[in-house]
């Protein structure tokens, strides 16, 4: 995207949304060429409300398989639910920056031993059930080497340092795998570079180019203060907007009506606001939240109203009142007259 903005567009945000919006058409019709729609992969590449986030730990040291990172996925892929939509990162866990103490609180331990934490491997899933983690547990509990997990689908160092260290693999979607086969031709093809032998478990694998696969199905670790996370959020706004938005200084409107009218008066949402202390804010203090929450955020599920206008959303962590934190859906608009950011819903 960034290559894209300052050469191909020459920094023209109005050109670039054009060049994206393009792009995006072109990536939607070579997948349909395999069979995949890519409103589909929707919960695979958006973090969801209830979704977890969690790591698995394998410790690869004298490990005698031709390639752990292999090993691991033939313990896990065969009990993967049928119809799961996740996004798969993994990587070894490397970097003198690993909150180790962190590591060592939070891990769900596997066989009760010490770990060794300069010799683990992990693998990531997004938006995961509470089954899912179940039956990966289980699945995995039946090898030595299998250190447990963690769940890090609340901002911590943990999944700071996470974001940092580990590279995208997989996007499954159901029986279809969908990865990054390199910058090489074609755009799209059936390629398993890394050798998982994936038809064998019964997936059928779309390879994309490098280019495509990072643009459109690069799952964000959230990471508090990644580093391009602002520049991030001001592509992805051109990119339907047309214009160069940064939302720590844009102008954020909370409508006084879908506030009183809707949020606090509709009971499921009304239900959602008091959840998270939210049942007696005003517009102004709502505002000031959003701004807070975009900030922080990466952004998601761009979209177009009827009427043109770009939507999209972001996920912000909120405290509850018994001191837990949960994740809640902000869904806001870009209104081009006004070159404000309105609040849409909150979910």
């Amino acid at each position: 995207m960034r290559w894209i903005f300052f050469e191909s567009a020459g920094s023209d945000p109005a050109e670039f949304r054009d060049l994206m919006q393009a792009e995006g058409d072109e990536f939607r019709r070579l997948l349909a060429t395999r069979q995949v729609d890519y409103a589909e992969l929707k919960n695979a590449l958006i973090p969801t409300s209830d979704g977890r986030q969690v790591v698995f730990l394998y410790d690869w040291l004298n490990d005698d398989s031709w390639n752990y990172a292999v090993a691991m996925a033939e313990r896990y892929l065969p009990h993967l639910r049928a119809d799961i939509k996740t996004s798969v990162f993994q990587g070894d866990l490397l970097g003198g920056h690993m909150p180790v103490s962190a590591f060592d609180a939070a891990l769900v331990r596997a066989h009760g031993n010490s770990v060794n934490w300069q010799t683990q491997f992990a693998v990531y899933f997004s938006n995961l059930r509470d089954g899912d983690v179940a039956a990966i547990h289980v699945a995995l509990l039946a090898e030595p080497r299998y250190s447990g997990y963690i769940d890090v689908s609340i901002a911590s160092a943990i999944r700071d340092y996470l974001a940092s260290t580990i590279p995208a693999l997989w996007v499954l979607a159901g029986r279809t795998v969908l990865l990054n086969h390199g910058g090489d031709d074609p755009f799209v093809s059936d390629e398993d570079p890394i050798g998982f032998d994936l038809p064998s478990y019964g997936y059928t694998v779309v390879s994309l180019v490098d280019s495509y696969f990072v643009a459109f199905l690069d799952y964000k670790i959230e990471a508090r203060d990644a580093q391009g996370s602002a520049e991030d959020r001001i592509l992805c706004l051109a990119a339907t907007s047309g214009e160069l938005v940064n939302v720590e200084t844009a102008t954020i409107v909370v409508p006084s009506a879908k506030l009183d009218q809707y949020l606090l008066r509709e009971p499921n949402k009304l239900s959602l606001m008091t959840s998270i202390g939210l049942q007696d804010v005003t517009p102004d203090e709502l505002a000031r939240v959003i701004r807070d929450k975009l900030a922080q955020s990466y952004i998601y599920d761009f979209r177009f109203a009827p009427d043109g206008t770009p939507l999209f959303a972001i996920a912000a962590e909120f405290e509850k009142p018994d001191g837990t934190m949960t994740r809640r859906l902000i869904a806001l608009k870009y209104d081009a007259i006004s070159s404000a950011i309105s609040l849409v819903s909150m979910y």
